[in-house]
């Protein structure tokens, strides 16, 4: 491998604090999700969040999300005659190596003022050479782990939002 570059130290936006605020909550598939609880530091939360009480639920629509996601790519993985052609195929091939071949965690997004609604962040993120057709070498970052933030609450109300649409937040 080549070097390794400690993504901790960017001040760019997506850089969200991923430990502060966060409770976690075991889900009937065993893993343990890291849902948002609230922080006395955090700006841009509601007061409900302190007393919302579908935490469990969060986790467990995680652990939904998680599994339907795999079962998306392992019908993918098994059918490839389904899209290998298709110019998204290197783009299938690429989710299939994040989600199925390296360690990634699911966690609700933290509030924040940017609007965003999800990340799937790299980390651990290694430089490796790469070779092009003509020769040339490059630089190529590659994620050996990802936290995959999904926006499971309406910010107003505290509700879980639609489960199709945080599928295909996730999806996306």
């Amino acid at each position: 491998m080549g070097k390794v570059i400690d993504l901790s130290k960017s001040n760019e936006f997506w850089n969200t604090d991923e430990e502060s605020g966060y409770g976690y909550f075991k889900a009937s598939d065993g893993n343990r999700y890291k849902v948002w609880v609230g922080d006395p530091d955090e700006k841009f939360q509601k007061k409900w969040w302190y007393a919302a009480d579908n935490k469990q639920e969060v986790a467990e629509t995680l652990a939904r999300v998680r599994k339907d996601i795999n079962t998306l790519l392992r019908y993918l993985e098994k059918n490839p005659q389904l899209w290998n052609q298709h110019p998204i195929a290197f783009g299938i091939y690429h989710t299939f190596d994040l989600h199925l071949n390296q360690p990634f965690e699911y966690l609700e997004m933290r509030p924040n003022e940017w609007g965003g609604l999800g990340l799937n962040k790299p980390k651990q993120i290694t430089v490796i050479k790469a070779e092009l057709d003509n020769n040339k070498t490059i630089d190529y970052e590659l994620g050996t782990k990802r936290n995959i933030s999904l926006t499971l609450r309406n910010q107003n109300t505290g509700e879980l939002r639609n489960y199709k649409e945080i599928l295909d937040l996730a999806i996306h």
